[in-house]
């Protein structure tokens, strides 16, 4: 199979439809990677279809393609995995949202916990998830995902127990004596991820009743970023799906 380089396209796709791509993609593509016309490329939508393109025009620094034929097109694959984590430091949030959009997250909420040190300006916020939104696509482009994860609104803990909806749900506490690795998992699971600290005493007792099961992952204090890897791959490994 031809690995062509991969852009994200919110229009509606479609064969034979010809569409100008974005500033960004557009720059990309002439000024990085110096495409022609004629140069083929694969556009996904971010719904799980992608289509290969041919590059018609190069006009005012703006690409315009023709959608020649569907590339793939399928529903998501494997347990459904919704990510509710705390907002923590610019950095390691960023890194999270990347790895867990490899790993094929359904969903990220950033959520407002106790112990939650960043306090986002309400003006820096809708820049903000902008830039979360662009970091999900640009990982999808480079693993070969057609699935953006929905990226919620900034929420608190409260409010996003009381709306996630998941056959199993899990808290990472690394007080609690049950391993992660001792659990069965099918069709979705909810994973809530607390700042630096952790979760309070009366969040976990919050999350314990809406039917959150506080999990460790082992011996080893991990960061936050760190350990949405490791549960989201230990969860996909114990489904088979490794």
């Amino acid at each position: 199979m031809m690995n062509y380089t991969r852009i994200y396209s919110g229009q509606k796709l479609k064969t034979n439809k010809t569409l100008t791509l974005d500033q960004e993609p557009s720059n990309h593509l002439i000024q990085v990677l110096r495409k022609k016309e004629g140069s083929l490329v694969e556009l996904f939508d971010g719904r799980g279809t992608s289509f290969i393109a041919e590059i018609v025009s190069l006009e005012k620094k703006l690409v315009k393609v023709k959608l020649l034929k569907v590339e793939s097109s399928s529903e998501r694959k494997g347990i459904k995995i919704y990510l509710g984590q705390s907002l923590i430091k610019s950095e390691p949030f960023s890194h999270s949202i990347q790895k867990s959009t490899e790993l094929g997250v359904s969903s990220i909420s950033p959520l407002y916990t106790e112990r939650t040190v960043v306090k986002l300006n309400p003006d820096k916020i809708q820049s903000r998830k902008e830039r979360w939104q662009s970091i999900a696509k640009h990982a999808c482009q480079q693993c070969g995902e057609n699935w953006l994860p929905e990226i919620n609104k900034i929420q608190t803990l409260k409010e996003w127990i009381e709306t996630v909806n998941a056959k199993n749900k899990i808290v990472l506490y690394p007080n609690s004596k049950t391993k992660l690795s001792s659990l069965k998992f099918n069709e979705s699971v909810a994973i809530a991820v607390g700042p630096e600290g952790d979760f309070t005493d009366n969040e976990v007792a919050l999350l314990k009743e809406k039917d959150f099961l506080p999990v460790q992952l082992g011996e080893r204090i991990l960061r936050a970023d760190t350990a949405v890897i490791s549960a989201i791959s230990a969860i996909r490994t114990m489904c088979e799906e490794f």
